[in-house]
């Protein structure tokens, strides 16, 4: 039987084309498992280094400021200023900074103190099947009132946002988001003051990962519960030395959604809690008083990533400089980098400035 050389190739063609329509389907479902494997609900490692880690540094920012004020009520250092160091910054991330850093209060008896702080957190996540990094900047601004027992209440706004590269699969995530927290701090006597906190807030988290969008929304939770002690030291009470122990807890909640290629994702959620004890030595020049310090941070517990490091802990050094004037006008500009985490990186500037009236 005799086919001929046109069927033949039609054959041929028609075949070809049913090959690379199965092969492009192929490739597509192997693109969309890829985009569905790399969201943050299915990475909570990626999620506690990269999202949750801004809400600790910033619930530790507002404790170490609000430690510091309270210590200032309190009359400790001859009213001296102090900017707590941290770290985010708040801050793993921290945002702003991780430790504790922050404003603090200012010469004077005036009863209201304002200040805001802003940072920038270069962040990276190494575990190799999930490198990322890039930034998270975060505001700070903060009111509070010191009543006649000298007992400090007040409230931090937090506006954050994050620009990550996700490198392992060359995509995006990037967030937006905002925290309140209230505060207060508490005297106990000259040298030891004690501070809570808790704050709420939502962040928009959105993903691009090999052309499929997604956009969930963060419900984050925070809460802070420290000690702050300090003393004058030196023959001419120039030398301040500060220390600081803290629990800190924040817990991120990720809504359910859907994927622009139809994948559903279900909610997920992420805890973190940490022990940090820091200390830091300050010498008063007049105007200007640079300070040195380190922090001791411990995950008491954190989500595990599979595979990866899981780091439970993490030495951060911490360098300053910060100033205070008669009218009651203070800020300070700070450096933290995180030394011994093997596949997080955190490395932290911030600026604050605050007055009292």
């Amino acid at each position: 039987m005799r086919i001929s050389t046109s069927v033949s190739i039609k054959t041929l063609i028609a075949l070809g084309v049913v090959g690379a329509s199965g092969l492009a389907a192929a490739q597509s479902s192997s693109t969309q498992a890829a985009a569905a494997a790399a969201q943050p609900s299915n990475n909570p490692g990626l999620v506690a280094g990269l999202l949750t880690t801004t809400g600790a540094a910033t619930a530790s920012t507002i404790g170490s400021t609000v430690g510091a004020i309270a210590g200032a009520a309190a009359g400790a250092g001859g009213g001296a200023v102090v900017v707590s160091a941290l770290p985010a910054g708040v801050t793993r991330l921290a945002l702003p900074g991780q430790g504790g850093t922050g404003a603090a209060a200012a010469p004077g008896g005036k009863a209201w103190n304002a200040w805001f702080a802003v940072s920038r957190n270069t962040v990276s996540y190494d575990y190799a099947p999930l490198q990322s990094s890039g930034n998270v900047r975060v505001g700070l601004i903060g009111v509070d009132y010191t009543f006649n027992n000298n007992i400090v209440a007040g409230l931090a706004i937090a506006g954050d946002k994050t620009d990550i590269n996700l490198n392992f699969i060359g995509g995006k995530l990037t967030g937006k988001g905002t925290t309140y927290s209230p505060y207060v701090g508490i005297p106990l006597n000259k040298n030891w003051s004690a501070d809570v906190s808790v704050g709420w807030g939502k962040t928009t988290v959105d993903t691009e990962i090999t052309g499929i969008t997604s956009r969930m929304t963060d419900n984050r939770r925070t809460a802070s519960l420290g000690m702050s002690y300090r003393r004058m030291a030196g023959n001419d009470n120039k030398w301040m030395l500060t220390g600081r122990g803290s629990y800190l807890a924040v817990r991120d909640k990720l809504g359910a959604y859907t994927m622009s290629n139809g994948t559903f994702v279900p909610d997920s959620s992420v805890s973190l809690s940490q022990l940090r004890f820091g200390g830091q030595a300050a010498y008063n020049l007049g105007v200007l008083v640079p300070y040195a310090g380190l922090n001791y941070i411990y995950d008491v517990s954190a989500p595990s990533q599979a595979g990866a490091a899981n780091d439970r802990d993490a030495f951060q050094a911490v360098l300053g400089l910060k100033f205070s004037v008669p009218s009651g006008f203070y800020g300070g500009l700070q450096y933290s980098s995180e030394l011994n985490r093997s596949q997080i990186k955190n490395n932290q500037i911030m600026l604050n400035m605050g007055a009292r009236f």
